[in-house]
């Protein structure tokens, strides 16, 4: 009788949960291992060159948000749709009551992915010498795909397309489109910022390149700051920010973005849009 009951529990007991990458992602809960504030450590390790990543410290704003929990203000949401330049303002307005999107199943977003376009790409050329100006850098054109690979494009200008509603579920992650699949989507909104890329010295490989320093401009941290707490305050929560390469960690041929990406500068701007 006991031996009986013991194999009934034995059945009964659900398998082991599995985690996927550097950052244990559950294929279940559609959630990375830890707390918030251990998630965001995990999900914001500094991105190196050919997709190394290295520890750093938390930002204290994104901690305190990740502590805290709760959502934005709608102070702080105005003081977002205000930085926006036109005409994404007026989009932002028109969908700011607008749910973000969730999965599938039902689970709602949860993760403010920040990637790096890597182009336009020069080979073993030079970068053009005022990359926040230059106009070929700065054109969305060639993003206007059928199918853009990302919710919002920003570039260097600080200038917003909106390829995607927040509302729509979309993938542009491996952990999305080849591992997990499409019970992901709606998990994760999608920021790739214009950035351009050439070859590592002696490279042919296009898996071998870098970009430039510093990696990214002033207007797009503003910017992206602004879009974080845009996106937080429709989801209705503080969404967990982080990189493109530490959500693949450990899934092969992983792409290795953003590269430069200064978190105090982000950081830095986000704390003058919760202070304004």
């Amino acid at each position: 009788m006991k031996r009986f009951a013991a194999l009934t529990l034995l059945l009964a007991a659900p398998a082991s949960a599995e985690l996927i990458g550097g950052c244990q992602f559950d294929r279940d809960t559609l959630t990375f291992a830890g707390s918030p504030v251990e998630q965001a450590t995990c999900l914001l390790r500094k991105v190196e060159l050919m997709g190394k990543k290295a520890p750093q410290p938390l930002p204290p704003v994104i901690k305190r948000l990740m502590e805290r929990g709760g959502a934005p203000s709608e102070a702080q949401e105005a003081a977002a749709i205000a930085a926006f330049p036109q005409p994404y303002r007026i989009y932002a307005i028109g969908y700011q009551d607008l749910a973000t999107s969730q999965t599938e199943a039902g689970v709602p977003l949860l993760y403010f992915v920040i990637h790096d376009t890597s182009t336009p790409f020069y080979g073993a050329d030079r970068f053009p010498k005022h990359l926040d100006n230059d106009p070929k850098v700065n054109s969305f054109e060639s993003y206007l795909a059928a199918e853009p690979v990302a919710h919002i494009f920003l570039n260097r200008q600080g200038q917003i397309w909106g390829a995607h509603d927040f509302s729509i579920p979309w993938r542009a992650t491996k952990l999305e489109s080849r591992v997990v699949g499409p019970t992901a989507r709606g998990r994760f909104v999608h920021i790739e910022t214009v950035q351009p890329r050439r070859f590592l010295p002696g490279a042919t490989n296009r898996g071998q390149t870098y970009g430039p320093k510093p990696g990214f401009s002033p207007a797009q941290y503003r910017m992206l700051a602004a879009l974080y707490v845009y996106a937080s305050a429709r989801a209705g929560r503080w969404l967990i920010p982080a990189f493109h390469s530490t959500v693949d960690d450990g899934i092969p041929d992983a792409h290795d973005d953003p590269q430069n990406f200064d978190l105090k500068r982000f950081a830095s701007e986000l704390e003058k849009l919760l202070s304004a």
